[in-house]
């Protein structure tokens, strides 16, 4: 059996944007417009590590003002009251499910709990930093 295709021309000729209606148009430009909005977000809502010294390890201790263990990256607030004074700090924290598997549950850290970090501290200096590990007051460690 012998199976015979024909060959269709198809022109080409008024595609693309001279030949979109105005409301095509206008279709594609909010597409464009929406997607341009969005990259900001998208970037800043994970970013690289490399402001952080993971080749050095230092311990901060503080009053939980806040923490949130979630995805991509847990965020904690300590009141710190060192040579420097009282202020609160924010650091940078494992994802959730980092954090869980070192051992972290919920409910085990509250507002007002007084404990210990241990960071990678910010290459520029300054406050702040890359949680490596939490220290309860009980010793706990995750």
């Amino acid at each position: 059996m012998t199976f015979r295709f024909r060959r269709s021309r198809v022109s080409t000729a008024g595609v693309g944007a001279a030949a979109m209606g105005t409301a095509a148009r206008g279709v594609v430009i909010a597409g464009l417009a929406a997607m341009l909005a969005a990259a900001p977000a998208a970037v800043s809502a994970h970013h690289s590590a490399a402001q952080f010294d993971f080749g050095q390890t230092v311990r901060v201790e503080g009053v939980v003002k806040e923490l949130k263990v979630e995805n991509p990256h847990g965020k904690l607030v300590l009141e710190v009251n060192d040579d420097q004074g009282a202020r609160e700090i924010e650091f940078e924290a494992h994802s959730r499910n980092n954090i869980y598997r070192r051992g972290w549950r919920p409910g085990m850290v509250h507002t007002g709990d007084k404990i210990a970090i241990d960071i990678a501290p910010l290459r520029a200096g300054g406050d702040g930093g890359y949680v490596k590990s939490f220290i309860l007051s009980d010793g706990t460690e995750f």
